[in-house]
């Protein structure tokens, strides 16, 4: 009874989460320039639209810039740092972890007023690379939680014999424990790709007069009713979850390929 009252509940918050597609992917074809459910007259004008329009193209490719800066920073800042956190024994190891993983849990609008006063202050408000660098402190503790968790999972021998054949701790850690690393950072990378590209509030503070897609969407919801808005917003979704699924399928195949070698193991 309690498993059915369970699984009860977890499809009615699934369908919760998934009821605003189910309105929103039919506005999204509709023909008129006025948001209509159930559109009169289905047409894919308002997707040729948004590739049509340069200021949606200008939005597009700054989130996309600023993503792959902000995920390329978090993940090689993240995988360092989570060597140095699981490895090393140094005092004040705890307080960092909480530092780095502090964006996840300190309020975003906190931590949005926090970074424009930095970057007032060195004249760095309405600068491509300090939005950068501001989605990057939030990308940040998904690389560092994925990646400490995986080398908590690495068997150290494997290491140390690689260096016992006259390997270097670079090489060995390039040649042994990178590939081990592989899948979590392919989804670390996603889930930092995507943080940095679904914010809102960090930029509406530090982008000045910049537009990523999501204050595109937002100042065009604040000003008028644009019927483009609800087909970006269908396509970033379908985008964000077609990664996601990537991202899990590997770390799914990784989970089983390292359980079949330590079944093979014993």
């Amino acid at each position: 009874m309690i498993r059915k009252l369970l699984a009860f509940h977890f499809w009615l918050v699934v369908l919760f989460l998934l009821a605003p597609l189910i309105f929103l992917i039919p506005i999204s074809l509709g023909e008129s320039q006025f948001l209509e459910f159930p559109p009169k007259q289905l047409s894919l004008r308002w997707y040729r639209e948004f590739f049509q329009q340069e200021s949606w193209m200008e939005a597009l490719s700054l989130s996309f810039r600023v993503g792959l800066g902000a995920t390329a920073l978090s993940v090689i800042i993240g995988t360092l740092a989570s060597v140095a956190l699981v490895r090393g024994n140094f005092p004040g190891r705890s307080i960092l972890t909480a530092l780095f993983i502090a964006p996840l849990i300190v309020p975003t609008v906190v931590l949005a007023l926090g970074l424009y006063m930095v970057f007032l202050r060195w004249q760095l408000v309405d600068n491509t690379l300090a939005l950068t660098l501001a989605h990057a402190v939030v990308a940040l503790p998904y690389s560092i939680l994925l990646v400490s968790s995986s080398l908590r999972s690495f068997d150290m021998t494997i290491e140390r014999a690689a260096r016992t054949m006259g390997a270097g701790p670079f090489k060995a850690f390039m040649l042994i424990t990178t590939p081990h690393l592989a899948p979590s950072i392919f989804a670390a990378s996603v889930l930092s790709f995507f943080a940095s590209f679904d914010e809102l509030i960090i930029t509406l503070f530090v982008s000045g007069g910049q537009q990523t897609l999501p204050v595109r969407i937002w100042n065009d919801l604040s000003l008028k009713i644009d019927p483009t808005v609800p087909a970006a917003a269908v396509m970033l979704t379908a985008v964000s979850a077609l990664l996601m699924l990537a991202g899990e399928m590997v770390r799914r195949r990784n989970e089983a390929h390292n359980q079949n070698s330590h079944n093979a193991e014993e």
